[in-house]
């Protein structure tokens, strides 16, 4: 088991705004199918696993950006965070949506070609490639220790190499190299630079539990009235929210390993397999169940389940399934 080490404070701040965590009852908005309720086997003693105060933490760190962002005037609000969980704990991963973000009913994806996304270099038309960007500042290297940015950069490339390798989609994932920039729109630094945004290891604290949070960013309307509504946009006409770009953080308090050793810490490149795959429009896989003995287990088993419980870097049919699904006909579609 990796225990994990609390690091830094647990008060983060968020576009300039002081953040702590809430009470669970706070929670007023989808979680996802992840909700607390007996399993059909109750006999063994299973029931699914809680939603806490992790959602109940991201919740109010989406209302605050948002109510930033639309002071800002952006065209772009945050609509959902979903985050993934450690086995050692007793919360499942979710999916926090935002409350001030139109239908929440309305699934999301990029939109090929799409001129408002500047930092892919679109407007041009020519080419249509999903971009992505590292941190490769003093984010980049864990607060434990271990891993150089050398070596989290590696991994990290590898776990999105892993989604590009499928051959059933036609779609490349092409590197915006940044340099030193310290990259991290959610909490006021530089961005968007890129659709896909690994924003590294030390700019969020997140409540206990959570490795890793991806947050999409969906473009916006505004409708007139009393008072205004913002709808997420949706010019193709394709039923979705116009993706504008996707943010990835990594908890900084957990040991973070790249050998795929259980024992020496989380695996970087696994819990970045799965948070590229939000970041790639896929949603988590399977159910996450609280076993009698106070343990966690997903089932079945994919990169996608919410859970991380080892390492595990290879997708599963479902998962490769879920990625031909939403980019096999990239990008016209």
């Amino acid at each position: 088991m990796v225990l994990r080490k609390r690091l830094v404070s647990p008060l983060v701040v968020v576009a300039g705004l002081a953040l702590a965590a809430c009470a669970d009852e706070a929670v007023t908005r989808s979680m996802g199918p992840q909700q607390v309720a007996l399993d059909m086997s109750a006999a063994k003693g299973e029931v699914e696993a809680p939603i806490g105060p992790a959602a109940a933490e991201l919740s109010v760190m989406i209302d605050e950006l948002n109510a930033s962002l639309d002071a800002s005037g952006a065209d772009f609000r945050v609509l959902k965070a979903e985050y993934s969980t450690s086995a050692a704990g007793n919360e499942a991963g979710g999916t926090v949506l935002g409350k001030d973000v139109g239908n929440k009913q309305l699934a999301d994806d990029f939109v090929p070609f799409d001129p408002r996304r500047t930092w892919s270099g679109v407007s041009t038309g020519s080419i249509d490639n999903i971009t992505y960007a590292i941190d490769q500042s003093f984010d980049a290297v864990p607060l434990g220790g271990g891993l150089t940015a050398a070596q989290t950069d590696a991994a990290i490339t590898r776990a999105m190499n892993t989604w590009e390798a499928q051959t059933c989609s036609a779609l490349n994932l092409t590197r915006n190299f940044t340099g030193n920039l310290n990259i991290g729109f959610l909490v006021g630094l530089s961005g968007p630079v890129a659709d896909v945004q690994h924003a590294g290891f030390r700019q969020v604290n997140f409540a206990p539990g959570i490795l890793g949070v991806t947050f999409t960013f969906v473009f916006v309307q505004v409708i007139p009235g009393t008072p205004p509504v913002q709808v997420p946009t949706d010019i193709d006409n394709n039923g979705k929210a116009d993706v504008a770009f996707r943010e990835i953080f990594y908890d900084p308090s957990w040991i973070w390993a790249d050998n795929g050793n259980a024992a020496s810490g989380i695996d970087v490149e696994s819990v970045a397999v799965h948070e590229a795959g939000h970041g790639l429009s896929q949603a988590h896989f399977g159910k996450i169940w609280l076993k009698n003995d106070g343990s966690l287990k997903a089932s079945p088993k994919a990169v996608m389940n919410a859970l991380y419980a080892g390492p595990y870097r290879v997708l599963a049919g479902t998962d490769n399934g879920g990625h031909c699904s939403n980019w096999g006909n990239w990008p016209n579609n």
